[in-house]
């Protein structure tokens, strides 16, 4: 009996995961093939900036710092 259900989670894992693939697959199926027909130039997306903020370390940093009295008592 729990061979049977075994078998029968695992169709049923298997059926779920072949039906996202075919899901996600499939519709991209003829760009794929125009790409590798050469037909089609791969677009690359929008090149964009990481900003990095500097209020944010400066926070960080000062909150690294910043010790209970217990600490300072000590030293």
């Amino acid at each position: 009996m729990v061979a049977i259900l075994d078998c029968m989670v695992f169709a049923a894992a298997f059926t779920a995961a072949v039906w996202v693939f075919a899901f996600t697959l499939v519709p991209a199926l003829p760009r794929i093939a125009a790409l590798l027909r050469g037909e089609v130039e791969m677009v690359s997306p929008e090149p964009f900036v990481v900003v990095s903020d500097r209020r944010l370390r400066a926070r960080v940093q000062s909150a690294r710092q910043i010790r209970p009295a217990s600490f300072r008592e000590a030293a």
